[in-house]
C-alpha cells in the first residue's frame, strides 16, 4: 500500500462543535474542516459545509481550491482532482493535500484490485494520477504483475467493517443537518 505521508488527525467533531457554538469558523478552520471531509471521503458533508460558509469567506483562494477538489471528487473527475491537489499549497496545507491524494490512491488501488482482472497501464496511470514510472513502482510495490502493457492486480483483503463508525457518522450528520436547518430558517 501507499504509505501515509502525514498524520491526519484533524478533530472534525471539535471543529463542527466550534461552528455550532460560535455560529461559524475562521477561514483556516473551514479549510481544515473541508480537508478533513475530503480525506475521510465525506463528500456530502463537504458539500453542505460549502453552503454554510459565509459569502464573505468564499473569496479566499485556498478555500476555493479545496472546494474545487471537492467538486471534482463529487463529480468523479479524478484527473481534475489530482491536478488541483498537485497545485502549489501553503506550508500548512501541503502535507494535508499529500495525505488526501494518498487516500484517494489507496481507495483506487482497492477498487482496481477487486473490480479488474487486468487494466491497461495508461488507464491505471490516469486512475492513480501518476506518470508511467510511478505507476510501475506502485505495481511492483503492490506485488502486482505488469505484462504487455497491462497491470494484473491481486485482490487486497480488508478486514470486516463494523457499524459503530457508521453510527457515529450518522449522529454527526443529524447534528449538522439540524444546525443547517436552523441557520437556513
Amino acid at each position: 500500500m501507499i504509505a501515509e505521508p502525514y498524520d491526519f488527525s484533524i478533530d472534525v467533531e471539535s471543529l463542527e462543535n466550534d461552528e455550532i457554538q460560535e455560529g461559524g469558523l475562521t477561514t483556516e478552520q473551514y479549510i481544515k474542516l473541508f480537508s478533513a471531509y475530503l480525506y475521510n471521503n465525506e463528500l456530502c458533508a463537504a458539500k453542505f459545509l460549502w453552503r454554510r460558509v459565509p459569502d464573505s469567506l468564499k473569496s479566499n483562494p485556498e478555500l476555493q481550491k479545496v472546494w474545487s477538489i471537492g467538486k471534482a471528487l463529487w463529480t468523479k473527475h479524478y484527473t481534475q482532482a489530482y491536478e488541483l491537489i498537485d497545485c502549489k499549497w501553503s506550508d500548512v496545507l501541503e502535507p494535508i493535500m499529500v495525505a488526501i491524494k494518498s487516500r484517494i490512491q489507496q481507495d483506487t488501488l482497492k477498487f482496481i484490485s477487486t473490480h479488474y482482472e487486468n487494466i491497461q497501464l495508461d488507464k491505471f496511470q490516469t486512475f492513480m494520477g501518476v506518470n508511467k514510472e510511478q505507476a510501475e513502482r506502485i505495481v511492483e510495490r503492490e506485488g502486482w504483475t505488469l505484462l504487455n502493457g497491462y497491470v494484473i492486480p491481486v485482490a487486497i483483503n480488508e478486514p470486516e467493517l463494523t457499524l459503530s463508525g457508521s453510527q457515529e457518522i450518522l449522529d454527526r450528520l443529524v447534528t449538522l443537518s439540524s444546525f443547517t436547518s436552523y441557520v437556513e430558517n
